[in-house]
Order: C-alpha cells, then sequence, then structure tokens
C-alpha cells in the first residue's frame, strides 16, 4: 500500500537508513560493503591512534668497514645499548644523536665480521644487550596521534506540483514518494562519492570531509603503465611492512571499470573465477595474491586510472548523532508539496599506513 503524505505527518522525521542500504549496490557500492556505522557526537569527530616504535631503518651514505658513526634515515628506532643487524655484521650502538640522525656504533659485534656498508642498506634492530644486575633503563614512550574529521551534510528537497499530483503517472502509484527514492539515491551518490574523493573544507557553517584518497599518503605508487598482479603485490608487501596485515584485516581492491577489465585480462592462475558451466570468458571476483585474496570492488567514483587497496575493517561511515538520513514532510506551500531529505556524515579511517593506492595506469 502506497504511503499517504498528510498534514499529520508534517514536520515528523522518519529514518530512510535502510532504503538508503537497499539502493543499487552497483552505484554506491562502498556504502553498501560498509554500512553505517556507529554515530559521532561532534561536527568534527577526533579519534586517537598508536603504533609500536619501529625496529628498523636505511643507512644514508656509504660507510667504511672501520667508520663508527652511521648515519640513518630515521633513528626513532634506535637507542644506546641496541644490538643491530646490517647484512651479516652485527653492530652495537652506543650513542644516538636524534638531531643528526647518527649512530655511534662498536663494529663487529660478538665476532662478527666489519664489512663497508653501502647507501640505502637496511638496519635492523635485533635486542638489547642485556646485563645481570643492570639498572633499569630509561623508558621510551609513543605518543598518540590524533586524528579527526569533518561532518559533511548532504540535503535535497522533494516537491511535486498539484497538476503533476492529479494526473495520472504511468507505472507510479505515489508520485512524491517516487520522487523521494530518486532524492535518497542522488544523495546515496553524492556521500559515495565524498567519502572516495572528498578534500577536507571548512568556511563558516560549511564543512566537507577528508576522503580516502586524500587520507592514503605513504603507499602511494605512481605505475605509469598496465595494473599488473605484481604491481598490486609490491603495493601489498608495503603494507604487510607497516603492520598492515599483523590483524587479519578485510582487505579489498577497489577500480573503476578500466581497471576491472584490465585485472580480468591478468593470468588466469593469479585469480578466482565466477563463472557458470554455461558461460565462457573469466571475470575477476577475487585476486589471489601473496598476502591473501582481495575481493575486488567495481566503482565508477575512482579515478579511471588508479587502484586503492584499503582495510573495510579499518574504515567507517559514520553519522551525527541524530543526523542519519531523514526524511521530513514539510505539507503543501502553494500549489505543490515538497520535504527535505537531510542527512550528515563523516569518515573514520584508521592508520593510513595500512591501506595503498596505485595511480597512474594505464
Amino acid at each position: 500500500m502506497a504511503k499517504i503524505y498528510n498534514a499529520s505527518l508534517i514536520g515528523k522525521r522518519e529514518s530512510v537508513v535502510d532504503e538508503i542500504l537497499l539502493l543499487n549496490p552497483h552505484q554506491t557500492p562502498l556504502i553498501n560493503a560498509l554500512g553505517f556505522s556507529t554515530p559521532v557526537s561532534q561536527v568534527e569527530h577526533v579519534w586517537f591512534e598508536d603504533e609500536m616504535i619501529g625496529d628498523e631503518s636505511t643507512v644514508s651514505g656509504a660507510v667504511t668497514n672501520a667508520a663508527t658513526s652511521v648515519v640513518v634515515a630515521d633513528a626513532e628506532p634506535f637507542r644506546s645499548g641496541h644490538v643491530v643487524k646490517v647484512g651479516d655484521e652485527l653492530l652495537k650502538v652506543t650513542a644516538v644523536d636524534t638531531g643528526t640522525k647518527t649512530l655511534t656504533v662498536s663494529r663487529g659485534y660478538a665476532s662478527t665480521t666489519a664489512a663497508a656498508i653501502t647507501d640505502g642498506t637496511k638496519i635492523e634492530v635485533l635486542f638489547v644487550e642485556g646485563a645481570e644486575g643492570a639498572d633499569a633503563r630509561a623508558s621510551r614512550f609513543k605518543q598518540r596521534v590524533r586524528k579527526s574529521n569533518l561532518t559533511q551534510i548532504f540535503d535535497d528537497t522533494v516537491e511535486v506540483s498539484g497538476t503533476a499530483k492529479a494526473v495520472t503517472q504511468y507505472g507510479i502509484e505515489n508520485l512524491y514518494e517516487y520522487e523521494k527514492q530518486k532524492k535518497l539515491l542522488e544523495l546515496a551518490l553524492q556521500l559515495e562519492k565524498a567519502v572516495i574523493n572528498g578534500i577536507s573544507y571548512e568556511s563558516g557553517q560549511v564543512r566537507q570531509m577528508k576522503g580516502i584518497r586524500q587520507w592514503i599518503t605513504t603507499n602511494v605508487t605512481n605505475v605509469n603503465g598496465g595494473v599488473t598482479v605484481g604491481a598490486i603485490n609490491t603495493l601489498a608487501q608495503k603494507i604487510y611492512d607497516a603492520g598492515g596485515f599483523s590483524t587479519g584485516g578485510d582487505y579489498k581492491i577497489m577500480v573503476a571499470a578500466k581497471q576491472k577489465i584490465a585485472l580480468s585480462g591478468t593470468d588466469a592462475n593469479k585469480v578466482a573465477l565466477t563463472r557458470g558451466d554455461n558461460k565462457r570468458g573469466q571475470r575477476v571476483d577475487y585476486l589471489v595474491t601473496d598476502f591473501g585474496e582481495f575481493e575486488v570492488v567495481l566503482s565508477q567514483n575512482l579515478a579511471s586510472d588508479e587502484l586503492f587497496l584499503v582495510d573495510a575493517n579499518r574504515i567507517a561511515i559514520k553519522p551525527l548523532n541524530t543526523r542519519e538520513f531523514g526524511h521530513t514532510y514539510l505539507g503543501v506551500k502553494g500549489d505543490y508539496d515538497t520535504g527535505m531529505v537531510v542527512g550528515e556524515y563523516t569518515l573514520q579511517f584508521e592508520q593510513e599506513k595500512a591501506h595503498g593506492r596505485l595511480k597512474g595506469l594505464n
């Protein structure tokens, strides 16, 4: 039975979230994959992230086999008393200058052979040199990092003239409800695009959220060529090295139609196929890599030359409290019925090093 919009509904807000989630998943695949998470209470949603102190870096500049100073790209992982490994040699760190990123070391620790070190070589913390009866070491603490994103308002108006209500609409039982459903689809598409493409912006009462593309900054590779399983494997390795797979994750590959077709053309032994016995050809639904099997999600809201590898467990679309998508019937205004659909949402994107992006794909 068609819903009747009359004076008894004026000003009463009804949630339309369930209707949003029932929209065509091929138009809003990310919303349909993630759903909506728990509400936030402020227009600037804040969360805190923590991570372990690193345990490796790279050597900056060549070092002779007799040198006792080693400059590194990042001094944070190292402390006095650490035993570190470079190639087959062990070194003991005796001092760390964080300003110049210089380690003072003793060479050939534990009877290993001191050797020349080339620029860019990995230097890895193994353990601290423990001694019986030693005093407690000075503690180290890595401050948690504050992250935030803004809520963004998505709204539109439903309006049906008296004449349009009066005439017969072929195949449409309730024209107002029909127009409302169209507005829901339009707003869902706007939200999907903001979650992916949004750029953080605030001016007066206008707020716009930061989207996935702007969040991912660490693991970004300009391929400048065609998409390959090798390029995706390399991207996954960067995420793995940053600890992205330590909790398992629910990783998805997101691409537009052009790269979806390209993925379907990769080696058959590298993909999982969904194909009925009465069909021919191949369609990539999951890509099998050295780091797991990733669902391939088709989204026309990505650029045609990019690919996202994201962990759905670290992404949440959150409404502002009491501001999930809702419709309010405003009643008859002159010779027309009108109403408003509005929702306010933000994106919580956790641990951006656990996600990656390929760009410059042919």
